[in-house]
């Protein structure tokens, strides 16, 4: 064995020209370190599926990285290359060795398939060098050449280096078409979220640089101020009272290293930012407390995970339109530091709104008058010019710029004006068949607005956003879900010279997905900041409480049947039990012995959307709070057959946990 590994390495180091391991080697060596990063305790349970947390396992990893340079067992020219280190993006390596004196390298890919040679640098000054090298291709050999620097930035050393990559899905196979791209150098674009499940980076030339694995919310990934994203679970969710969102989202760089897991007990849709100032995060989420949902959006301590304040705009707005669980639907929003305000998208009445976080008080409304002509908001509708045009259920709300001159507060705005009004339709409503793109200028001293930029663009139903390239000056309308059967692309992107609006972009892409932005892969953000005594989790999710009783008519004998164990699948992931199951299904889990009995409820809201009532997901129970002792598992249960006529179970199963 030992012989056939060592003939392995050699073949790898002829055809790569340096030291291969893959992913699966570096977590097989991480399971090996000591020491579980969760809250201290040991969980142990006869069910078959058990995990550990994923920050726990990225932490574990960075420890074997750290081990490889404190032995100093590779150098420049006998560097070790990883390959997908973290599990998550297969387009990524890690290049890893020591120097005899702290220098900085930089990488070149070599372009193919019409794309330019890419070039990034790792800047850090350093003897001990993990390089994340990212923006490589698939299905071919990546010829990278790195190259030591000293401190003025020149060249000291080189090597090439050779990395064969595997294609990527067959989902992301040919799915970009370029027909037209201008002269000017554009970064990667991230097209993220949709229904096709597909996160991915591509290149002006169409070529797939960067995607993602994991599975994630159609929301898609969200971007942070300190270079990170925050990706959440598409399968870990908390039943609503319509479309349950991901209470489970991780912090992860852009070579798929998990920094730690954030919980949030509503749950995470559209949008997550974290604002400039503080770095505090800002997640649109929904109020629990009542039957309407996507209406909040939650300040979250970047530290902690405690929910600091929230804003429900139900109390911002009176009732005239608060009409369905749905009314409001917050899409998007920008955050404006020195006012502690955001601009927010609310696609289901037509309307863009600033509001003050600190007062709750809503500042202005850009919407057409005559929606808010008989409410009590009337007077926050900024007063438009002449020609101004309308949008409909709206996406992707951005700043272009902020400016104060001679006591005149002025915003320049843009937004994708979808222009569809099927949620909330409108006598206006002109019903043209397009989207477009839109700016506006906002006077905030006289209340008014003026319409600065409209370019139609295809018709792209739902989802959607606007990009602004400042250096080349050039507006992109990223459709994200076009409806046009004449046509194989789902989306597309198109960019237009800001001053003449002439097209000089126009990208098709065979998925569709929920926005684009544009990226680079900033690799002094991709460092693992964390230590040993750094969290890897934060936030709170809804837990077990202590009961006095079981129910009266809870039969220990009676366990679930085959019917029911075909609907219900247990694991255990670090400290959470999970459940997977058809949406409201599970009312509530008890975890009982002789001394304690711990219920955690899930039937505090009700299903009100037929197709919502089909989803599968998985539902997290804590066991933190839990004191130790070994605990018997069950369910109350009502089978998917007999959600009409909630037909119940109250059912033992044949599962303990163990708390030591």
């Amino acid at each position: 064995m030992a012989m056939k590994r060592r003939l392995i390495s050699s073949f790898k180091k002829r055809i790569y020209n340096v030291n291969v391991q893959y992913e699966r080697w570096l977590r097989s060596e991480a399971l090996n370190i000591n020491g579980i990063y969760t809250d201290g305790r040991h969980y142990s349970s006869n069910i078959e599926r058990q995990s550990a947390l994923t920050a726990d396992i990225s932490r574990r990893k960075d420890i074997v990285i750290e081990n490889i340079l404190n032995k100093g067992q590779y150098t420049f020219d006998n560097a070790l290359f990883i390959i997908n280190p973290f599990k998550y993006v297969p387009l990524s390596g890690l290049l890893i060795f020591n120097t005899d004196a702290p220098c900085k390298v930089k990488y070149t890919i070599k372009g193919i398939r019409g794309s330019k040679d890419y070039t990034n640098c790792d800047s850090t000054w350093t003897d001990r060098h993990q390089v994340p090298i990212l923006g490589m291709y698939d299905g071919t050999i990546n010829i990278i050449k790195y190259s030591l620097l000293d401190k003025d930035g020149n060249e000291t050393n080189s090597r090439t280096i050779r990395i064969k990559l595997p294609r990527t899905n067959p989902v992301l196979r040919n799915c970009i078409q370029t027909s037209k791209t201008s002269s000017a150098s554009l970064p990667f674009i991230m097209a993220t979220g949709g229904y096709s499940e597909a996160n991915y980076a591509f290149d002006s030339h169409g070529n797939i640089r960067w995607y993602l694995i994991m599975p994630v919310h159609p929301y898609g990934v969200h971007m942070l101020e300190n270079g990170h994203i925050i990706v959440p679970d598409k399968r870990m969710k908390r039943p609503n009272y319509g479309n349950a969102h991901s209470v489970l989202a991780y912090e992860m760089d852009f070579l798929g290293r998990i920094y730690r897991n954030i919980y949030h007990q509503s749950g995470f849709h559209h949008w997550i930012i974290s604002k400039e100032n503080d770095g505090n995060i800002l997640a649109a989420t929904s109020s629990r407390y009542d039957t309407y949902m996507e209406n909040s959006i939650d300040e979250i301590d970047k530290n902690t995970g405690e929910i600091v304040r929230s804003l429900n705009v139900n109390d911002i707005f009176d009732s005239t339109y608060i009409t369905r669980y749905d009314w409001a639907h917050v899409n998007s929003f920008e955050y404006i530091p020195e006012e502690d305000a955001v601009i927010a998208s609310f696609r289901n009445i037509h309307t863009i709104a600033k509001i003050n976080l600190h007062t709750k008080e809503l500042i202005w409304i850009l919407a057409n008058p005559v929606f808010y002509k008989k409410t009590a908001q009337a007077d926050k509708v900024l007063k438009p010019d002449a020609d101004i045009k309308w949008f409909f259920q709206q996406h992707g709300i951005k700043i272009l710029e902020r400016t104060n001159t001679c006591g005149v507060k002025k915003l320049r705005i843009m937004l994708f004006d979808n222009h569809t009004a099927n949620r909330r339709p409108v006598d206006y409503f002109d019903g043209a068949k397009q989207s477009n793109i839109m700016v506006f200028t906002i006077d905030e001293t006289n209340m008014t607005a003026k319409m600065d930029k409209f370019i139609p663009v295809p018709l792209s139903i739902t989802r959607s956003n606007v990009e602004f390239d400042k250096e080349n000056n050039c507006i992109y309308a990223m459709c994200a879900n076009i409806k046009d059967d004449d046509v194989n692309s789902r989306a597309k992107i198109m960019g237009f010279d800001y001053s003449t609006n002439e097209c000089i972009t126009d990208i098709s892409c065979t998925n569709d997905y929920f926005i684009a932005k544009f990226i680079d892969f900033n690799l002094g953000n991709i460092k693992n900041t964390a230590t040993e005594d750094t969290p890897v989790f934060i936030g709170e999710l809804y837990g077990p409480v202590l009961s006095e009783s079981l129910p009266e008519n809870f039969n220990a004998e009676k366990y679930l049947t085959d019917e029911f164990e075909e609907d219900l699948h247990f694991s255990l992931y670090g400290n959470i039990l999970r459940i997977s199951c058809k949406d409201h299904t599970v009312l509530k889990v008890f975890l009982y012995n002789k001394s304690k009995i711990y219920t955690q409820y899930f039937d505090d809201t009700q299903q009100q959307t037929k197709i919502f009532k089909e989803h599968v997901y998985t539902i997290l129970i804590p066991l933190s709070s839990l004191e130790k002792g070994k605990y018997q598992i069950a369910v109350e249960y009502q089978h998917s057959d007999y959600i009409n006529d909630i037909k119940n179970g109250l059912l033992n199963t044949r599962y303990w946990i163990e708390i030591k």
